[in-house]
């Protein structure tokens, strides 16, 4: 129950960043000709609306993959296929993708809160609690966030007590003879 909350949510905040914007340029007042044609990503946007997964990976692929494209154009790409990726439990590509889309706007706190949970289903605890502090520290009151840092601290709290009592050293009682 609790992951199919996370992935409406996670799904929701893709869908919201993808409808953000207009395409660039759709109010250009400008007669001269471009000398370098832009990529269109109204077929992104469409394969995006249908949830077809395969659809999704291809068309937004292209536009994500192409250097011509706009900046804005290729994140919300990215972004998208990203989504399409974890879908699919190809954990490691949608990583890829939001590591792509943070290092062309690290402020986005949702991909670090969405990063950061991919990482957290892999295993890897530190890179998910420094993606959702990442996320907190850009939005305080980003509350899934704040409340994936603080299951997972408590989390962290619990193996490093349970690790604790595992490797405490045996000592000897006091009526025993000393160990030589």
């Amino acid at each position: 129950m609790r992951r199919c909350l996370k992935t409406l949510i996670r799904n929701a905040a893709i869908a919201a960043l993808l409808c953000a914007a207009l395409p660039h340029g759709a109010f250009a007042s400008s007669t001269e000709p471009l000398t370098d044609p832009q990529v269109d990503p109204a077929p992104c946007v469409a394969a995006a609306a249908t949830h077809d997964d395969d659809n999704i990976i291809a068309i937004c692929g292209a536009l994500a993959d192409n250097d011509k494209t706009l900046k804005a154009d290729r994140i919300k790409a990215l972004i998208a296929r990203a989504g399409a990726w974890d879908r699919k439990e190809m954990i490691d590509r949608a990583i890829g993708d939001y590591d792509t889309v943070l290092r062309l706007d690290p402020t986005l706190a949702d991909i670090f809160n969405i990063r950061g949970e991919l990482w957290h289903r892999k295993g890897d605890r530190p890179r998910a609690l420094a993606d959702f502090g990442a996320a907190i520290k850009l939005n305080p009151q980003h509350e899934a966030a704040r409340a994936n840092y603080r299951s997972l601290a408590q989390e962290l709290e619990r193996l490093g007590a349970q690790m604790a009592v595992k490797n405490r050293p045996i000592t000897p009682l006091k009526s025993s003879p000393p160990l030589k």
